[in-house]
């Protein structure tokens, strides 16, 4: 996995055994750190070599539904994607999505109370030759 990325590493949940199942058998993250009421995940390395993490925390007053986007290799796509099938996840997708020189692939599904989880990669086979310069033009 390469990222998954949230406004903050902290996710305030009312039911931490759920989340910590999904985590762990959907996403495969590896546990960090546990207590009572908390729950730290490995997420990967960054380019300086530094881990990061994703904290869940036992709360009350969870945090509203959010959307939690998991960037992946294309390598990783159809293999999580697949995964996360055989586990009953419905997932929601879009192949064909598209940005300049790029095609995403995209799918997503429903999380714990309310979050929806969302996979990107980005297929190279699809990404669109780009020019820098146009055609030459012959003068007389």
């Amino acid at each position: 996995m390469q990222r998954l990325s949230l406004d903050t590493g902290i996710l305030r949940v009312r039911d931490l055994d759920a989340m910590k199942a999904f985590c762990i058998d959907m996403l495969r993250l590896p546990v960090l750190l546990e207590t009572a009421t908390s729950v730290t995940f490995e997420l990967g390395t960054d380019a300086r070599g530094q881990t990061q993490v994703f904290m869940l925390l036992s709360d009350d007053h969870a945090d509203a539904p959010r959307r939690l986007t998991l960037e992946v290799s294309d390598q990783e796509f159809s293999p999580l994607c697949e995964h996360l099938r055989q586990r009953g996840a419905h997932l929601f997708q879009s192949e064909d999505s598209s940005a300049p020189g790029c095609a995403w692939r995209i799918l997503s599904c429903n999380a714990p109370e309310g979050h929806r989880l969302i996979v990107v990669g980005i297929d190279p086979t699809r990404c669109a030759p780009t020019s820098a310069l146009s055609p030459a033009v012959s003068r007389p």
